[in-house]
């Protein structure tokens, strides 16, 4: 379902439990808690061991590495491979209570060099392993994927959950920053919302829920200043 269908139905529902002429929103007010409930109902699936669609990933196509310098990976591997990290700080991926990072792949552009998932840490231990020294991984540290290269591979494929889909969407994608006639111009709101359709429903419902509850702390706050304002006048 597109971003601005969502949104609609977020308003009017908002709009039947808010009577007041002022009570209307900015879509972009409702897309921010739209992007936050999305991450909170993905990570409780994941937390919960549910299944997740392959409706809810998003990938990150030609990402470009660059090789990185000495002091960034004091973990540098046996020579004959090299450490390379994504030139660009990766969108956030969700985060799950067992499994950390949600990336679900991330591999060479035709999919023959796959890297497993391993951390900084542990990286080091396996520097001195002729077995698993050389081998394709990555790991993230500072916002940034790291990868052992033995082929010098220089750009890579990622494949996950993010907190915030548009992020992914204006991730800067090697293969078409010279191209002035690829690029989808499609404005924010035309956009798929990446999420199931069995829970939009429930993701219209919480984010109404949240922005009646906004609206009304607001009402009660203004309330209270209005009485403490004719309190001090009175005295």
């Amino acid at each position: 379902m597109l971003i601005k269908e969502i949104i609609q139905r977020v308003q009017s529902l908002y709009s039947k439990g808010v009577q007041s002429d002022d009570s209307r929103l900015s879509s972009r007010h409702i897309f921010s808690v739209l992007i936050s409930l999305r991450s909170t109902l993905l990570t409780q699936k994941i937390n919960k061991k549910q299944s997740v669609s392959q409706w809810n990933y998003q990938t990150l196509n030609c990402v470009e590495l660059i090789k990185a310098m000495p002091y960034e990976c004091p973990c540098l591997p046996q020579v004959g491979c090299e450490i390379l990290r994504t030139k660009h700080k990766l969108p956030k991926p969700l985060q799950g209570l067992m499994d950390g990072h949600m990336l679900q792949s991330v591999t060479s552009l035709e999919g023959s060099v796959t890297f497993s998932k391993t951390t900084w840490r542990a990286k080091k231990y396996k520097r001195g392993s002729k077995y698993t020294s050389n081998k394709p991984d990555y790991f993230i540290r500072d916002e940034y994927l790291y990868v052992t290269s033995k082929k010098g591979a220089r750009f890579i494929s990622i494949e996950g959950l993010f907190e915030d889909f548009i992020e992914v969407d204006n991730f800067p994608n090697f293969c078409e920053e010279d191209c002035t006639d690829c690029q989808d111009c499609v404005a924010i709101f035309d956009k798929e919302f990446p999420i199931d359709r069995g829970m939009i429903k429930t993701i219209v419902e919480m984010a109404s829920v949240e922005l009646l509850a906004q609206f009304n702390a607001g009402k009660e706050d203004t309330s209270n200043n209005t009485r403490d304002s004719i309190v001090e006048d009175s005295k």
